[in-house]
């Protein structure tokens, strides 16, 4: 099922709200159409970052969550002079202020012609003075209309969109919050209160890993507005600067790179001690360029001091996606962070392989258990000499005696052809049928003889259990094309195989028979 998208626009721009009450009866409410796959795939930045979490748990790290939005002021404390420069790569949190809407008489009489049922105008403006003074939140105006006003919610979004025209003019004013930038801006005070109130005694070893977001100056393939950073501290009375690089080369041996370079910062950050600062290089796989991945060093005295902590802290931080750039020899962050958008001509066989399904499956408990009752009898009797019959299920079923069975007429041949257990898989972009001993690439796991299962099984619910008819048949002999034994490519796939001159070759002997009947009892 598709929308037809022209025709929607089109009934929104003449009709918005209408055209979205309408568009519920696009979607099914009720009934059994989609389940899940069985198994899903995970992120590898999110597979990395579990990674991480787990190596420096071990490590003796405990893990904090720090906060994602900070007051430009902790980064004037801890940057001094060099704030400004750094407050330029920030975002700020702006928000829009309340409008002062009030009614008059021309509000009333539009009000009236858009829902000429209302005339609550004195409730109207008690709601909206609450909403003013905050009283409201703003997700729940429309809500609070349709409640104490007795408003439909399409005629109180009418109502705000036509007549209150101070919403539309509403223009942010910015603030001093700011996203952060660097995690270091959020340790400061937290180490602070740890310290203050002592949350932990010394060591005290903490780690954390989240987004921060800079406002770069364009995006490319080794910059983005936001990323993840794993971030740790290190808060003790005696720690050399020896010790804190130790530690960082057993952290990223543990992950799996022996073999980085560390070089000290000619220009150190206002909120690393002088001369501690330095820079964490792993080499790249397929450039053989070394990419910075981390940067560590020692907290300045000075700033730890406006936090009233007197003794030194620890740092390091990483940045997730260059690491994981490195382990999958990715070059553009872009199409690692966000393939959707930057990788619309790129697909690996895996992810060719998530694009191909049975197109049609049984819907009931009764249907999967003819289909399984079908593979199980066909597998067992496969070089079984034909012609041959064999019953797969038998019960009762919509009022009769329902009889499935397997089958093969023709003299001098098995019940099964010999590509009923070919393996669909895609090996270097083309999608193939292979029998199990010569499957490569990438393995889906569906089978020829498990697609015809599922066909045939849909099929009896539909004609038999539903329609009333007495005997379905189907009968696949030569496969040629996917929807021969019920495969579904998905369009993308279909575009890329064709775009890319990929092959789809699943041409084979299958020579499955299947039939049903219903008899009456």
């Amino acid at each position: 099922m598709k929308f037809n998208i022209k025709k929607l626009l089109e009934k929104a721009e003449e009709d918005y709200e209408a055209a979205w009450i309408e568009s519920r009866e696009l979607l099914k409410i009720d009934g059994r159409y989609f389940r899940p796959k069985p198994l899903g795939k995970s992120n590898e930045i999110m597979d990395f970052i579990e990674e991480v979490r787990k190596t420096l748990v071990e490590m003796g790290f405990e893990e904090v969550v720090l906060p994602v939005i900070v007051d430009e002021g902790e980064v004037r404390k801890e940057y001094g002079p060099e704030a400004t420069v750094i407050l330029d790569r920030v975002f700020y949190l702006a928000g829009l202020p309340r409008p002062d809407v009030g009614l008059s008489k021309e509000d009333i009489e539009h009000v009236k012609k858009l829902v000429p049922s209302f005339n609550e105008f004195e409730k109207l403006r008690e709601v909206l003075r609450r909403y003013k003074k905050g009283k409201i939140e703003a997700d729940d105006l429309v809500e609070t209309m349709v409640k104490e006003l007795g408003l439909r919610e399409d005629d109180a979004t009418r109502i705000i969109d036509a007549v209150f025209h101070e919403f539309k003019k509403l223009t942010p004013i910015s603030s001093p919050l700011t996203l952060r930038s660097h995690m270091t801006a959020l340790w400061f005070p937290v180490l602070s209160a740890i310290y203050k109130y002592k949350w932990r005694e010394l060591p005290v070893q903490l780690f954390t890993i989240g987004q921060k977001f800079r406002r770069e100056q364009k995006i490319d393939p080794t910059h983005l507005y936001s990323s993840y950073t794993a971030s740790f501290v290190i808060m003790t009375e005696e720690i050399s600067l020896e010790d804190g690089k130790n530690i960082v080369q057993e952290f990223l041996k543990k992950l799996g790179f022996p073999d980085a370079s560390f070089k000290l910062k000619t220009a150190t950050s206002k909120y690393y001690a002088p001369q501690t600062e330095f820079e964490v290089f792993i080499q790249h796989p397929e450039t053989k360029e070394w990419i910075e991945v981390g940067d560590c060093g020692f907290y300045s005295p000075i700033s730890l001091a406006k936090y009233d902590v007197d003794v030194p802290v620890f740092n390091a931080g990483f940045g997730v996606e260059r690491f994981v750039m490195i382990r999958t020899g990715e070059t553009d962050v872009r199409r690692l962070t966000y393939p959707y958008f930057y990788r619309r001509d790129i697909y690996s066989d895996e992810e060719i392989a998530e694009g191909i399904c049975y197109a049609e499956k049984p819907e009931t408990e009764l249907g999967e258990e003819i289909m399984n009752a079908i593979i199980k009898v066909a597998e067992a009797h496969k070089d079984a000499d034909a012609p041959c019959k064999f019953t797969a299920w038998k019960g009762k079923a919509s009022g009769g005696e329902l009889t499935v069975t397997v089958f093969e007429e023709e003299e001098g041949v098995k019940l099964l052809g010999p590509a009923a257990l070919n393996v669909i898989c895609v090996h270097e972009g083309n999608i193939l049928g292979l029998p199990p001993s010569e499957v490569k690439g990438k393995i889906t796991g569906l089978r020829y003889l498990d697609g015809v299962a599922a066909l045939f099984a849909r099929k009896v619910e539909k004609e038999i259990l539903e329609e009333g008819k007495r005997e379905v048949n189907v009968k696949v002999r030569m496969a040629k094309k996917p929807s021969d034994v019920n495969l579904y490519l998905s369009e993308q796939v279909r575009h890329y195989i064709s775009s890319k001159k990929k092959r789809i070759d699943v041409r084979g002997p299958v020579f499955i028979s299947l039939a049903a009947s219903l008899e009456e009892t």
